[in-house]
Order: C-alpha cells, then sequence, then structure tokens
C-alpha cells in the first residue's frame, strides 16, 4: 500500500493452485482459442509453426445421454441441473423455463435412469400456477433416510426487462429457500421453508466429521451463506447458517468444495467481479469459521464450477476452465493429486454449438456442470446452450 495518502493503491493476495506446467497450457489454450475467434480457424494460417497438440487438452472418453431436449413448444429453457444417486437409481433436477433464463413461469422437473444412459420422461417437483408471476429455481438433491430431497428457491418476476445487465427488480424481495421430498419418484411433497434469501445453486454434502455443508449467498448484499446440518439424516429440517462478509473487492457467489485429509475444507467460488478467476476460501473446523475470500490463478469464464474428490483420493474441478468471458464452448475436468495444486487437465466437451431457440442470458456450449462420484465413475450433468440437459460418464480408471 502506498504510504501517499493521495495515491490509493489497494494490493491483494492470489492463492496459486495451478502449476506452473499446467498455467503455461492454459495459456496456450487461451491463445489458440483467442486465434480462432479472431478469424483464424485454420490456426497456422495466423501462425505457422503450431506444434502438435499446442494449445489443446487431451480428450477423454465421455459417454453423453440427453436427459432432456428444450424446444419452442412447452420449455427452452433448462438450467440449474444437479444429480443424485437414490437407491438404485441416479435421478436429475434441473429448472425448465419457458425461454427465457430466470423468468416467471419456471419450475423445477426431474428425470431418472438406472444407468446414466436411458432417462424417464420428466416429471414436475415444483410446479408454477398458470400466469403467476412465480418462478423456480433447482438448488440441488440429497438422498438419506429412504428420501429424496430437492431443495428449491422461489422467488417473483426479477423484472429483468427494466433494470441494466447484472441487477433485478424489485430489490428487496427475499429469495426463501424450500424442500421438497420423495419417497417413490412419483409425487413429491412440500415438506416446508428452511431458510430465507439465499441463492443456493449446488447440494448439501457431507463432511469428513460427518455434518452436512453447502454454500450460497444473498444476492442484494453479497454476504455468504454457509449452510451446515449437524445431523445428516435431518436434511430436510432448517439448517444452522454461518454468514461471511466479503472483503473489499471481492463478492460471494456459487461455491464449490472438497476436503483435505488434514480435515480442511476448500471451498472455490465463482467470481461475480468477472476476474475469470475462481476466488477461495478454507475453513479447518468444519465450517464454522472460514478464511478470507481470496483470488487464485484458476481459469473461470465467469460460469459455474463443481469441485470434488474421487473415490481414488484425486480432486478435481469440472468447468469451462479458461479465461475468456462468457465463452462456454469448452467443459474441462482438472485434476490434483494432493487438492493444493492442480497440475494436469482434460477436455470432456468441446464443440461449436448453439442454441436453437433464441432467448436472454442463454449463452452458447456446455456450461453449469454438477458432478456424482460412484465408484469408479464420474457422472457430469451440464446444461447445453441452457436448452438441454445432458450427462456424461467418465470412467476415471482410465484417466490419469
Amino acid at each position: 500500500m502506498s504510504n501517499r495518502a493521495d495515491v490509493p493503491i489497494r494490493t491483494e493476495h492470489v492463492a496459486g493452485v495451478v502449476s506452473p506446467k499446467l498455467a503455461e497450457k492454459m495459456s496456450d489454450f487461451r491463445m489458440r482459442l483467442s486465434a480462432i475467434r479472431s478469424g483464424y480457424p485454420v490456426v497456422t494460417d495466423w501462425h505457422p509453426v503450431i506444434p502438435p497438440g499446442w494449445g489443446e487438452f487431451p480428450n477423454v472418453p465421455f459417454q453423453r445421454a440427453v436427459v432432456y431436449r428444450g424446444n419452442a413448444q412447452s420449455w427452452a429453457y433448462s438450467q440449474h441441473q444437479t444429480l443424485a444417486k437414490f437407491g438404485d437409481k441416479y435421478v436429475a433436477a434441473w429448472a425448465n423455463g419457458l425461454r427465457h433464463e430466470d423468468y416467471a413461469g419456471q419450475e423445477v422437473h426431474c428425470a431418472w435412469s438406472a444407468d446414466g444412459a436411458h432417462w424417464s420422461e420428466p416429471r414436475v417437483v415444483a410446479g408454477v400456477p398458470t400466469g403467476s408471476k412465480l418462478m423456480r429455481f433447482n438448488a440441488g438433491l440429497y438422498a438419506a433416510d429412504g428420501r429424496l430431497y430437492c431443495y428449491v428457491k422461489t422467488a417473483t418476476d426479477l423484472g429483468r426487462d427494466q433494470v441494466p445487465p447484472g441487477d433485478f427488480c424489485p430489490r428487496e424481495q427475499d429469495f426463501p429457500l424450500d424442500v421438497y421430498e420423495t419417497t417413490d419418484l412419483e409425487r413429491w411433497t412440500l415438506r416446508g421453508r428452511i431458510a430465507g434469501n439465499v441463492l443456493l445453486f449446488e447440494e448439501p454434502r457431507r463432511t469428513r466429521g460427518g455434518k452436512l455443508l453447502c454454500c450460497g449467498f444473498n444476492l442484494t448484499n453479497r454476504d455468504g451463506y454457509v449452510l451446515i446440518w449437524d445431523d445428516p439424516e435431518r436434511a430436510g429440517d432448517a439448517p444452522r447458517i454461518v454468514r461471511l462478509t466479503p472483503p473489499k473487492g471481492m463478492q460471494f457467489s456459487q461455491g464449490s468444495w472438497f476436503q483435505t485429509d488434514d480435515g480442511r475444507i476448500w471451498m472455490y467460488e465463482r467470481d461475480p467481479t468477472l476476474s475469470c478467476r475462481l476466488a477461495l476460501m478454507w475453513s479447518d473446523d468444519e465450517g464454522e469459521s472460514w478464511s478470507d475470500l481470496i483470488r487464485t490463478d484458476f481459469p473461470n469464464t465467469f460460469s459455474r464450477h463443481y469441485a470434488g474428490r474421487l473415490s481414488d483420493g484425486r480432486y478435481f474441478i469440472v468447468g469451462n476452465n479458461y479465461d475468456i468471458f462468457l465463452d462456454r464452448r469448452h467443459l474441462h475436468l482438472a485434476l490434483s493429486d494432493d487438492g493444493l495444486v492442480f497440475n494436469r487437465q482434460y477436455t470432456l466437451v468441446s464443440s461449436d454449438t448453439t442454441r436453437r431457440v433464441p432467448g436472454r442470458h442463454k449463452e452458447d456450449g456446455p456450461q453449469y456442470p454438477n458432478c456424482l462420484v460412484d465408484g469408479d465413475r464420474l457422472l457430469v450433468i451440464y446444461a447445453v446452450n441452457k436448452e438441454d440437459i445432458e450427462v456424461g460418464i467418465v470412467d476415471m480408471t482410465r484417466v490419469k
């Protein structure tokens, strides 16, 4: 910090979580993609010497299946997808909107599969009355004690047609969190409201100490909310909430986490300040207190991500892991052996797909992943163009 009062210089720490070798590859990927986007689809027309594999991440075998395909006649917007294992079935839940992102009429739907490849017809989890100004958001699935819980946020019309980008109207409205439950995947019952004014986009997961934990935020002031259930068998009850104030220049958003063997929880946050980097905080007491939120050198296109741990002990982050703002045409899997430094990355999906039905805030590409580790398999659910819902499966024994 400058000692001169008339030269206010703010400094900040950046957490280095990417190895130098992977950072170089990420930089090459950005360079290659930027050259293509600037009008050189044949990269050697931009630069004549392109070594084999330069600016690319290896593809992994990824078995893709369509869960739901959007259409203009009913639901053209599909997003906020999550995945869970309930008994011997995989269950997907997501939000369906008529055309635009998070507009009135949006509902929460679900489908299920025995193998992750063949999916049932969608069912309604939380509907919205016709003509209502209500909208509902899927916030996660969690199975416990023979019940499957779906966490649902409810709001009224955000008035996005009347405000600048990034804002909503009226700002004073609450974003309550409700829980719906089922025992048979046929009938969903509203269990009740368990929290107020919290935006949540990822299901609770169990810590090493046996609690359930997930992270949300307050959209009005960007305070962070860590939700904790002390009894994992009572996931339908109201959680305790640890409230966090962001440091100057930072904001809380959508967090995803893993826990290392020493008990530390590493919470990676999407950064609403548009740095195109993930932010990070950590806790050494099972989520009761947290470090300051700091930026990392892990790139992100300003999209949701998912952090977790594989059954073999490795750690991962799935997301649009590069730093071109709102470019979400490439979905990546980054791996770490120790949970401290990520040193390799692979491509799950890479395509120039585009939306079929026009809609506001429907960015092209595979995005907003949610993951489920099931033995040696990693299942990834994601939206394509915020229009279709797909699930991909990776046999992680084949990925080193």
